[in-house]
């Protein structure tokens, strides 16, 4: 892996024999090209669709029996989905492996986990792939006895890039830095720094812990001394790992988690806390301004003023919504509860195509650009920002939406105020980040419309 070793010398397109030494130690003997692996496993694709990202159940909250904890990695579990079929820089297929070569984390000269460290994994599997230039994707699924293990894992490395933003490693300082955090996921960037500042290497590396397993990938590119280029490979990274989010919902049951747990799912809100994580009413700047909760219609409505259009409409069995106004800070939230996690989940993915396709909106010499990202926030997200430009140039004006499911809710937290991005797809994550620390309080209720429960 990048926490290794230094970055290595830029490799030649032509393909090399053996063996290579390169930035990841995920992309060795026996899993990339050079190597036969010692056991491989069936890597065939599944839907793209965005998965979950924290422990959180996909069906209906009707709990009769409590499903084994999986223990081993499923022969046919898709860690190489997305991948293309072979190595680009050799030909050799792209295949699963026991042995993966990625097997320990090392930052500013302590072992920050290892099979051992910071608790035993019970199985291990890795998957990678080489291409011909400056492209290394590497996979580990690790697998504990228990959800407290895989936490704690994935706490313990998260702690330990946050503690270790640069290290100097074969004469190269290598820069570390957390760009998106979520309950059960991080997402990092190491690039590399020399006299004359950052050079072209970037490695994009995705944390996630969903029941008892832990996912680390790691995508190694160009681009770290551009601000954009990074966004943009944190949201490839976010693409390419939709499919291995998706299908590690087979670790997440009842048994994963070792904490207490209550009767799940009840379709009666009074008490939840949606207005948690606002200002205070009596914080409102005039008397007409302040929280309203609950509330039948928004003042306005977010895809109304973005998209000029409603959004697809569900079919909730209840709905609660709240609203905060105030000079130049209007926000909403808006909770949903569905049948069923699965129609959760399909009415997520409306949303995102929804949005994907968008109309930019035209006023004159103004234009209200919208931007889709990634987030990692309760079980499947993700993010939205309609920004302003005056012919052209960034101006004031900015609104930002996320959606949230976990179980069978859907929370749809939208702000709207005088901000202004210059980049979206740099900016965006951070105005995304503020939302969901807000509404912090507000998903950790929604496990209550989960089928473990909270």
């Amino acid at each position: 892996m990048s926490t290794t070793s230094p970055r290595p010398r830029r490799r030649l397109r032509a393909p090399l024999a053996g063996c290579v030494v390169t930035l990841l130690v995920l992309a060795g003997c026996g899993t990339t090209a050079g190597g036969r692996p010692a056991t491989s496993r069936a890597a065939d694709p599944v839907a793209t669709a965005t998965g979950p990202t924290v422990a959180d159940d996909r069906s209906t909250p009707a709990v009769t029996t409590e499903p084994a904890v999986l223990t081993q990695v499923p022969d046919d579990f898709p860690l190489a989905a997305g991948f293309p079929a072979t190595n680009g820089d050799d030909g050799t297929p792209v295949v699963t492996t026991d042995r993966p070569s990625w097997t320990d984390v090392e930052l500013c000269g302590a072992t920050a986990w290892s099979r051992r460290v910071p608790v035993a994994v019970t199985d291990l599997a890795g998957a990678s792939y080489t291409g011909e230039a400056e492209d290394t994707r590497s996979r580990v699924l690790a697998l504990y006895a228990d959800g407290g293990g895989a936490r704690h894992a994935l706490d313990t490395l998260r702690d330990a890039y946050a503690a270790c933003p640069d290290d100097t490693v074969g004469g190269t300082e290598q820069v570390y830095e957390v760009v998106e955090e979520g309950q059960g996921s991080a997402t990092l960037t190491h690039r590399y720094r020399g006299a004359d500042g950052f050079d072209a290497g970037l490695e994009v590396i995705d944390l996630v812990a969903i029941g008892n397993a832990l996912y680390l990938s790691s995508y190694y590119g160009e681009g770290g001394t551009s601000a954009g280029a990074v966004a943009d490979m944190v949201a490839f990274a976010e693409r390419s790992d939709r499919p291995v989010r998706t299908a590690m919902a087979v670790f997440d049951s009842p048994g994963t988690d070792d904490g207490p747990t209550s009767t799940p799912a009840t379709d009666d809100l009074s008490g939840f806390p949606l207005a948690a994580g606002w200002p205070a009413d009596e914080d409102a700047e005039t008397e007409e301004a302040g929280l309203t909760l609950p509330v039948e219609q928004f003042l306005a409505d977010f895809p109304d003023y973005t998209c000029g259009r409603t959004t697809p409409a569900p079919e909730p069995s209840q709905v609660l919504r709240g609203q905060f106004s105030d000079v130049e800070d209007y926000r909403t939230r808006e909770l949903v509860v569905l049948a069923d996690a699965d129609a959760a989940v399909a009415w997520v993915d409306q949303l995102r195509a929804f949005y994907d396709t968008c109309p930019v909106k035209h006023d004159g010499g103004l234009t209200y650009p919208v931007t889709v990202l990634g987030t990692a926030v309760g079980g499947q997200s993700f993010g939205v920002l309609r920004t302003t430009r005056h012919d052209g140039e960034p101006a004031i004006g900015l609104s930002a939406l996320q959606v949230v499911r976990l179980g069978r809710a859907v929370l749809l937290d939208s702000s709207s105020g005088e901000g202004m991005a210059r980049d979206p797809r740099a900016e965006g994550p951070r105005v995304l980040a503020g939302l969901a620390d807000d509404a912090h309080d507000v998903v950790a209720a929604m496990c209550v419309l989960t089928e473990v429960g909270c």
